[in-house]
Formats: structure tokens, C-alpha cells, sequence
């Protein structure tokens, strides 16, 4: 009986075992995908950052190159 009881007791120890690694596995990969997220956000407002200056520059050389024809 007692046998019985301890293999009951480590399958039921295993089975919670498995279920938190399974759980932790999965917030593991949300905080990745959260991560990934993250830059690229990141990357698209450095991208509208970039964009709106190039645009400035181009304004300024279209400005400068119209005094050079006058």
C-alpha cells in the first residue's frame, strides 16, 4: 500500500512539475514576443524620427539650390 501511495504521490509531484515548467515556459515566450514588440516600436518611431529629418535636408537643398538659380 505504502508503494502504491509513493508512486501516486510522484506521479501527482510530476504532473505539477511538468504543469510549471509548461507555465513558465509560456510567460518565457510572452515576455519574448512583448520584447520584440518593444523594438519594434521602437524602430518604427525612429524610422518617422529619420523620415521627417531627410525631408527637412531635402527641403533645405531644394531651398538652397533655387538661390543658386537666381
Amino acid at each position: 500500500m505504502q508503494t502504491n501511495n509513493r508512486q501516486v504521490k510522484m506521479q501527482t509531484n510530476k504532473q505539477i512539475s511538468d504543469e510549471m515548467f509548461e507555465s513558465v515556459n509560456q510567460i518565457n515566450n510572452v515576455s519574448r514576443t512583448a520584447n520584440l514588440y518593444g523594438k519594434l516600436f521602437a524602430l518604427q518611431e525612429m524610422q518617422i524620427h529619420i523620415l521627417s529629418e531627410v525631408k527637412k535636408v531635402k527641403e533645405q537643398i531644394e531651398r538652397e539650390d533655387k538661390k543658386c538659380l537666381k
